[in-house]
């Protein structure tokens, strides 16, 4: 291996280890300007005079995630092209989701429309993960259940937040967090 593609897999390794903690570390900040048990991220974006701080936060977190989990497609030689356009999808709607108005009062068309990036930008995500999951079942048997429980734990914890706690940001935060940490095990466990 010559020093510069050394250099190049160091700098990649160093880029996603950035990239995997400002993810929930951003979010976190962000989701917790206003109490997360009442507002969620887009609430504060908007009702707070924050919407600016909220469209950086979507784009820089949406380029993060594409970034990371487009090392862990490398890492496992995963070329799955539909896997690929689903993450740059999520990607797409998550910026969606920050710039268009969501105070119902106001609009509620526009509102109705966050919403609908909202569900789609994790819907895309998700999907995208889960035929990655589905390929490394494939590959990786050892460590199959633990991915698939895990990514089970995200999800469906996340839906079990919002029933719980309803529109509030403590399911936006337990969905980023979490999935921090299944995209950081997926990076130690993947060999």
């Amino acid at each position: 291996m010559t020093r510069e593609a050394k250099e190049n897999i160091f700098l990649i390794g160093f880029l996603s280890t950035a990239a995997i903690i400002i993810i929930p570390l951003y979010t976190f900040w962000f989701g917790t300007q206003q109490n997360p048990f009442n507002y969620t991220l887009s609430m504060i974006g908007n009702r707070f005079d924050r919407m600016t701080e909220f469209i950086i936060w979507g784009i820089v977190t949406g380029l993060l995630l594409v970034f990371y989990i487009s090392t862990l497609f490398k890492r496992a030689s995963y070329k799955d092209k539909r896997s690929r356009r689903l993450l740059i999808y999520s990607h797409i709607f998550l910026v969606l989701t920050c710039v268009t108005p969501a105070i119902e009062e106001v609009n509620a068309f526009t509102h109705k429309l966050h919403a609908l990036f909202g569900t789609l930008f994790a819907v895309s995500l998700c999907l995208s993960l889960y035929f990655f999951i589905r390929f490394l079942r494939l590959r990786h048997e050892q460590i199959a259940s633990k991915i698939t429980y895990y990514f089970l734990f995200v999800v469906l914890g996340s839906v079990l937040m919002m029933v719980v706690f309803g529109n509030s940001g403590i399911f936006e935060l337990f969905f980023f967090l979490t999935l921090s940490v299944l995209l950081f095990l997926l990076k130690k466990w993947i060999r």
